[in-house]
């Protein structure tokens, strides 16, 4: 019966830490709390507000100044085997081209108009805006037959960056692989249904994020997840300060906001109001 038992014991301080543990450029930090440390503040894609194309490098240098701890950014493979920076499938919505960023190598991405003159990143460009700055980035790993998985590592590897990055996964197979090719990166679970996240958590997954429409249906769904060990980040686009302070009230411990400013705002409010 002891070897059971010390599993258990073992899997508990292991989920204890995943919730605590929040590491930084220079050393580990602790995740803040959402009662006496604030909300982790997530820019999705980098923040969508005019002046700042999303998912670009002025986008992302503008977060960080606006003091967002993290940055979520949509890796995609080329045809050539690059890993760019892109949410959508194709480039139509957010380039002044077209067709599938499968389909376009690296050089003809590169000759796309981002928004404002902005250039399609790598995600090596995003891995050395970032170094030395203690933002976190949150990969988000969208579904690509010619995303290298073990690229993505290795580039993160050689910039000394592994404990600043989370990796998004989208199903249990990435998640998986992700945690095989480098235990040490955390993860984050971008479930696609409630009944997703014990299994993402029985895979070891750090972070659950939820949708605030599953949060809103279910008072009960953060703390389920919480007893479980794992602190819960939001999606909340661009959602104004009441629904970002209902969620917090709720219990999120992190939100992606498109408005990154906004979250500055409401974080410096919080902080001022529990003399932080």
């Amino acid at each position: 019966m002891e070897g059971p038992i010390i599993k258990q014991l073992l899997y508990l301080i292991t989920a204890m830490l995943t919730v605590t543990v929040f590491p930084t450029a220079n050393s580990q930090s602790v995740i803040p709390d959402r009662t006496d440390r604030g909300i982790i503040s997530i820019a999705h894609r980098g923040g969508i507000v005019p002046g700042y194309p999303e998912n670009t490098l002025v986008a992302f240098r503008q977060a960080i100044e606006l003091g967002a701890q993290a940055i979520e950014v949509d890796l995609r493979g080329t045809n050539d085997g690059a890993i760019v920076i892109m949410h959508d499938e194709t480039v139509d919505r957010t380039t002044n081209g077209s067709g599938k960023v499968i389909d376009l190598t690296l050089a003809e991405l590169r000759k796309l108009d981002a928004g404002h003159g902005e250039s399609i990143p790598t995600y090596e460009e995003v891995l050395q805006l970032v170094a030395g700055t203690g933002v976190t980035l949150l990969l988000d790993i969208k579904q690509s037959p010619v995303l290298d998985k073990r690229q993505v590592v290795r580039l993160t590897e050689d910039h000394n960056i592994v404990l600043n990055v989370i990796v998004g996964a989208r199903n249990l197979e990435d998640l998986r692989i992700f945690k095989a090719l480098n235990p040490n990166l955390r993860t984050l679970g971008f479930v696609q249904g409630v009944e997703d996240i014990e299994p993402f958590i029985q895979e070891g997954v750090d972070i659950i994020r939820l949708w605030p429409e599953w949060i809103y249906d279910n008072h009960d769904l953060i703390g389920k997840v919480n007893s479980l060990g794992k602190p819960v980040w939001t999606t909340a686009g661009d959602a104004q300060r009441d629904e970002l302070e209902k969620l917090i009230k709720l219990g999120v411990n992190g939100i992606l906001s498109d408005l990154p400013a906004l979250m500055k705002s409401l974080i410096d409010d919080m902080r001022k109001n529990h003399g932080m």
